[in-house]
């Protein structure tokens, strides 16, 4: 998407969503304290930004290279200042975070292709866990787009999701669980281009699945599964809906702008934040760090550094290597 037609709406919500899994990672206040549910959030965003990618896709690999040439330059920087500030300090962090440098080159193959070597390995951060996800959900739109019925993407996700919930045993965790989220999103997004059956059928079966997976107790590590995540689905989708119809007035824009910006740049401060924040409080502060470094300082610092990568490696980088993957001349649009 070029800069001059992104959503400030949609960015806005993004700026929330990262910022509050900044804030749960350093400071637990009570507001925070389902952090994760900021990922949530981005899931839903996902779902509806990806449905519109979808439409402007010529291929499946035209769609899959623009998700590639949006997402690795930043994956690539940001997990290697994330290994090199552990190798260079590595007792500002738990023994069990530390990466070899291999780990770190192979996330890079292990995301995009959804671990296919399976090789055992970690990621640069915690984080990360998240972007599996999402590369799950890119490459099942990709096969659709793939076997010619990206028209039907939203009945082909619910039956999926339905079958793979009806066969899955309620002791295993998947990503699996997710991908209502997803649907909801990509609900949004029919709803708004007129699609309104299909998006009917996007949020009932979206919300059912949430359900079930609620009523029987399936296990959820990375965000169990309880009712206050079934509420963030709904107010989730309900937020995504509104931001999508909302149309910012000139007056507004200004105010909206910081918040606004911080979405802009809301994947590298995802992808940075947490062990490199951990680390920056663990240095600036080794007897325990105040409330306003942890809520402020550090926040504002990881904001800045993101700007940078944003300013210096994404804005340049994302267009050619999606243009290279793509085989297309240089000056095609930007990725969604």
């Amino acid at each position: 998407m070029h800069a001059s037609n992104r959503s400030v709406a949609i960015d806005c919500l993004r700026g929330v969503a990262v910022l509050w899994v900044v804030e749960y990672h350093f400071y637990k206040l009570s507001i925070f304290h389902l952090g994760t549910y900021g990922v949530l959030l981005f899931f839903i965003i996902s779902g509806y930004c990806i449905s519109i990618s979808m439409e402007g896709s010529k291929s499946a690999w035209h769609f899959y290279a623009k998700r590639l040439g949006r997402l690795l330059p930043a994956l690539i920087v940001c997990g290697f200042i994330t290994t090199a500030f552990k190798h260079i300090a590595p007792w500002l962090t738990e023994p069990n975070r530390l990466l070899p440098w291999w780990q770190y080159a192979y996330s890079i193959i292990l995301l995009p292709t959804l671990s296919f070597f399976r090789v055992d390995s970690g990621f640069p951060d915690g984080a990360y866990w998240s972007l599996l996800v999402e590369f799950q959900f890119y490459f099942l739109c990709a096969a659709i787009m793939l076997i010619g019925l990206r028209e039907h993407l939203i009945p082909i996700l619910c039956v999926l999701v339905v079958f793979r919930t009806l066969t899955t045993s309620i002791a295993d965790a998947t990503p699996n669980d997710f991908l209502p989220f997803f649907i909801a999103g990509a609900s949004v997004a029919a709803l708004a281009e007129g699609r309104a059956r299909e998006a009917t059928i996007g949020f009932v079966v979206a919300i059912a699945v949430d359900l079930y997976h609620l009523y029987f107790h399936f296990p959820q590590p990375s965000v169990p599964i309880v009712l206050s995540r079934t509420i963030t689905l709904w107010g989730g989708t309900l937020g995504v809906y509104l931001a999508s119809r909302l149309h910012v007035p000139a007056k507004l824009a200004p105010l909206l702008l910081p918040l606004s910006l911080v979405g802009l740049i809301s994947y590298p401060l995802y992808l940075i934040h947490q062990d490199v924040g951990a680390m920056i409080l663990a240095l600036l502060y080794p007897g325990g760090a105040p409330v306003y470094a942890e809520t402020i300082l550090v926040p504002a610092a990881l904001i800045t550094v993101s700007w940078l990568i944003y300013f210096f490696v994404e804005r340049n980088a994302i267009k050619p290597l999606t243009s290279f993957l793509a085989g297309e001349r240089l000056g095609a649009p930007a990725p969604l």
